[in-house]
């Protein structure tokens, strides 16, 4: 059967290298949006600038609804972005593809999207770039806080059970796609005979359930969830691709790199500061996950916490671009000077 009739091809939310990706259609709003834009800086505080304000600078910071984000809504609560001048105002999205176009409008300043994602998006000339790190996969399969599940009951025993079968995953052309074939390829499995599909984290049990979906990628707060109701763990592909495998970073867009560097410097500390507080204190982070997602508080004391790291991993990004263009993602891996603020 040709790739042209094989109905993987034609689905626009299915895997498929000829399918029009959203990272792709990010790019040519990204060209329109800085043509029109132009550069332009904010006319009023939210957004900030280098000079000096009567208060404040408020800015917003795209976001997701799971556990990864702690950090952010932590710093907000003990005054750690207050006490840098700034403001947040989040903007909850369903994946960080869908968060940059924002970044690109001027309508957000900061957003947490994947490593790959972001790599993806500067491959395509979305001009934003790294401006400090968040999260990373965890050392070990048991631990890791995003892995590949299936339903109570299901016959998927191990990943030799998945060619020909669907699995869920919150952004194609991103990271789940990425680590998923790295493991099967890693693990003598033909990864082109696994479909993938879209489905935002929220919906990713309920997929499960209706047996919409074979398999699922969930992270937290879903995973426990699932697990709980007595689903079964079958791989960890970013540990299965490395150990602490780079997950998150926070981006901007570059024009607002350039305008604003102050803003930029001090969010980067606030939110490092952010993230070595949530390290630090994983029951802070269990406490607050439920105030921003619908996670009851029983089942977020227990859920596998992301491990919160302020430090760039070079080099795990740089083995992540390579990924991102040898499973056909992108044409050509992009530099590491060209993804992160100097």
């Amino acid at each position: 059967m040709g790739r042209l009739s094989d109905p993987r091809f034609r689905a626009d939310r299915v895997r498929g290298p000829r399918r029009v990706s959203s990272l792709a259609r990010i790019a040519v709003l990204a060209a329109a949006l800085v043509l029109a834009a132009g550069g332009c800086g904010d006319d009023d505080d939210s957004g900030g600038g280098d000079g000096e304000s009567s208060g404040p600078t408020t800015i917003t910071v795209g976001t997701l609804p799971i556990a990864n984000a702690a950090p952010m809504y932590l710093g907000m609560e003990k005054g750690f972005f207050e006490e840098e001048g700034l403001k947040i105002e989040p903007q909850v999205g369903e994946g960080g593809a869908a968060l940059i176009p924002s970044l690109v409008s001027g309508d957000a300043q900061f957003a947490f999207v994947g490593v790959i994602p972001a790599i993806t998006a500067v491959a395509q000339n979305v001009p934003i770039k790294i401006v400090t790190s968040s999260d990373d996969a965890a050392a070990t399969e048991p631990k890791d806080w995003q892995t590949l599940v299936v339903p109570e009951g299901s016959p998927i025993k191990g990943v030799e059970d998945l060619p020909g079968k669907t699995i869920a995953v919150n952004a194609l052309r991103g990271l789940a796609e990425v680590v998923i074939s790295r493991s099967l390829e890693k693990q003598g499995i033909d990864y082109e005979q696994v479909k993938l599909l879209e489905v935002p984290f929220p919906e990713m049990p309920a997929a499960l359930e209706q047996k919409r979906v074979d398999a699922a990628l969930l992270t937290e707060p879903f995973l426990s969830a699932v697990l709980a109701e007595g689903g079964t763990q079958i791989d960890a592909p970013s540990v299965e691709t490395v150990p602490n495998f780079p997950n998150g970073v926070y981006v901007a867009a570059e024009n607002y790199v350039a305008e604003n560097g102050d803003v930029v410097d001090r969010f980067a500390r606030a939110m490092n500061t952010s993230l070595e507080y949530a390290r630090d204190n994983p029951e802070e982070v269990r406490r607050i996950v439920p105030t921003y997602t619908e996670t009851p508080e029983e089942a977020a004391q227990q859920m596998r916490l992301p491990v919160f790291d302020p430090e760039l991993d070079r080099e795990g990004i740089e083995l992540e671009a390579e990924l991102t263009a040898k499973y056909g993602i992108v044409e050509e891996a992009p530099a590491y000077e060209e993804l992160v603020r100097e």
